[in-house]
């Protein structure tokens, strides 16, 4: 390519780069309905992930007894004792692509199904939610992680991936959240009218390079480049519908209460507090589709908390060194849970109207079969709860893929489909 061409190239990676940076603070951090929009309950999704592998045996059991036909959950699980009837817990289940990749790497596909070194990804199932019905709030999701970030292609630390399969990274900034959310503050809507304005500036550079080299390429690098410029005016419409909700009043939320300062040394506070961001969220339909990664599969500040390395924990097996870190997050999962349930809505709770799914990719450490998974919520979309369910066989041509749940819960956020990724239908047993 001639110099010429060589430096606008260049010129056009730089714009597109500075958007690209842009873009996962638009779409994280940025509530209420616009007008006119019609008043029904939303169906809402949230997803939460824990690396390495859970304990799966004795008194810190993930699976559950089953007693005269009711669950009856460990010590592990205990939160999910009050909450039995609307949990559904399921063995069996997992990702065909991923059973045999290295241990260490499947976070990533927990919501596509696909291998992570795939040349062609799906969206996250999340992500194909958000595309639907995500323009109808401010923000069509939020991606939450508590690492942060993208990760690697191999160690993810984010579960949502666009609709070109490229990870969106995670937010684990608290006061950002909440400014984006709840803050009015007119200082920082000059600041976000400033970024916007900005970020169209960069779309508009990266165009006009565009055009600029799209009549000195050959026709194979020109399909190549209209595919990346997909993705840009995928950015250009972003910047529109915030644009648009600029003038929109943010939901008055108080941060008193709210420990927007914890961090990684008080775990606990800071994982409640980003749980009560996402109610919160919920609650003022500021987005209606959340992820939420506790713990990616490669280290970092989370791996070691409560006073060991949770990795190492994962290692040594089952018991109760591991199962109570496995109470440690549930015990926090339960108490978001509850505050659902115990939120009045039309036709029943927050929690009725609410999917939380929760699982590893792990069943044993770094073993990529039969993920331990539940469901919790959604009575008033459809699913029905109580039982604990197993599915296929010892046999492989008997296995259900783990996205055959997703065919069934897309549905029960009226996303309709028939299949997704590799599944082979939707998944029976817990519909009505």
């Amino acid at each position: 390519m001639a110099t010429t061409n060589s430096m606008n190239r260049r010129t056009f990676l730089r714009g597109a780069g500075g958007v690209a940076l842009s873009l996962p603070l638009l779409e994280c951090l940025a509530g209420g309905k616009t007008p006119g929009q019609a008043a029904d309950t939303p169906k809402r999704f949230l997803g939460v992930y824990i690396g390495h592998g859970v304990s799966i045996a004795g008194d810190w059991n993930f699976y559950p007894q089953v007693v005269d036909g009711k669950m009856k959950f460990s010590q592990s699980m205990r939160g999910f004792n009050d909450l039995a009837q609307e949990t559904t817990v399921l063995h069996g289940l997992d990702h065909p692509a991923c059973v045999l990749a290295d241990g260490h790497t499947t976070a990533g596909p927990f919501l596509t199904g696909c291998h992570h070194e795939s040349s062609i990804k799906p969206p996250s199932f999340d992500q194909i939610a958000a595309m639907t019905h995500g323009m109808k709030t401010r923000y069509p999701s939020l991606v939450l992680g508590n690492e942060g970030g993208m990760g690697s292609n191999s160690s993810s630390t984010t579960l949502s991936f666009n609709q070109f399969g490229r990870p969106i990274p995670a937010s684990n900034n608290l006061r950002r959240l909440y400014d984006g959310l709840f803050n009015s503050d007119p200082a920082l809507k000059r600041k976000q009218q400033q970024k916007l304005a900005a970020d169209r500036q960069r779309v508009d550079l990266v165009l006009e390079s565009y055009r600029d080299m799209k009549r000195r390429l050959g026709q194979a690098d020109s399909k190549k480049l209209a595919h990346y410029l997909d993705a840009v005016r995928d950015v250009e419409k972003d910047i529109d519908r915030l644009e648009k909700w600029m003038d929109t009043p943010k939901p008055q939320i108080s941060a008193d209460g709210l420990s927007l300062s914890a961090s990684v040394s008080d775990p606990a506070t800071f994982v409640r507090t980003m749980y009560s961001l996402i109610y919160l969220a919920f609650q003022t339909d500021s987005t209606r589709y959340a992820t939420y990664m506790l713990l990616g599969m490669d280290g970092g500040a989370w791996n070691s908390i409560l006073g060991g390395n949770h990795h190492n924990m994962a290692h040594k097996g089952s018991g109760p060194v591991l199962g109570r870190y496995d109470q440690f997050h549930t015990d926090l999962l339960t108490e978001f849970i509850k505050k659902l349930a115990d939120t009045p809505e039309p036709g029943g709770t927050m929690l009725d109207h609410t999917i939380v799914y929760y699982g590893c990719s792990n069943s044993k450490t770094h073993v990529n079969r039969n993920y331990p998974l539940l469901v919790c919520g959604g009575r008033n979309l459809g699913l029905k709860h109580g039982k604990f369910h197993t599915f296929g066989g010892k046999s492989e041509n008997k296995k259900v893929p783990l996205t055959n749940l997703y065919v069934t819960l897309l549905n029960a956020l009226d996303v309709q489909t028939d299949d997704y990724s590799d599944s082979t239908g939707a998944l029976s047993g817990f519909i009505t």
